[in-house]
């Protein structure tokens, strides 16, 4: 097998405009819920992955998307943390469920006695981080873990009390939930 080595580029090509501020708007807030979903990985080694999770990327190119995190870090919490960074990743909701990172799937199973319609429950889910890009009628909340989906589910109970029974959680039977040891290796969990 041909095996092929790189070094590492220590100064990723800055970037700037609109979807910088608001990622370092992001990185800033408490927000519990919606777009953008931003996982962090501290390795034992204090390097850091990070992978941005937002439908805004739909027309940034992989490349750009990284650099945007790159420099959002770096505005939001300095260059040193930047430094820190061995991955960064940005995909929408459509490519992180593709590729089995967002397992979880919370939809709205509506009965004619729901005192709940369809569109509420839409607009429930879109401030949770529903994906719009499948279509205007196939929105998709979709999250990594099942307490992601536990949490999702109580707030959009709150926004629409009386809906308890309204929320289904499934799982994709083909994914796999992984975890990193301290060392990078990958675990199944």
């Amino acid at each position: 097998m041909a095996r092929f080595k790189t070094g590492f580029d220590d100064s990723p090509r800055p970037a700037t405009g609109k979807l910088v501020e608001r990622l370092v708007e992001e990185f800033k807030s408490d927000r519990k819920s919606g777009q953008p979903f931003i996982y962090e990985q501290t390795f034992s080694s204090g390097r850091v992955r990070i992978l941005v999770v937002w439908d805004d990327w739909k027309h940034v190119p992989l490349e750009g998307r990284t650099s945007i995190i790159h420099s959002a870090v770096e505005r939001s919490d300095g260059k040193e943390c930047r430094e820190k960074i061995a991955s960064a990743s940005g995909l929408t909701v459509p490519e992180a469920s593709l590729a089995g990172m967002l397992p979880y799937h919370v939809f709205p199973a509506l009965r004619k006695s729901d005192t709940v319609t369809q569109d509420e429950c839409r607009d429930a889910m879109l401030s949770e981080g529903a994906t719009k890009l499948l279509g205007p009628t196939n929105i998709q909340l979709r999250v990594a873990t099942q307490e992601a989906a536990d949490d999702a589910v109580r707030r959009l109970v709150e926004k629409l009390p009386k809906s308890e029974e309204v929320w289904v959680v499934t799982r994709d039977s083909m994914s796999q939930e992984f975890a990193y040891d301290d060392d990078g290796a990958v675990a199944e969990i």
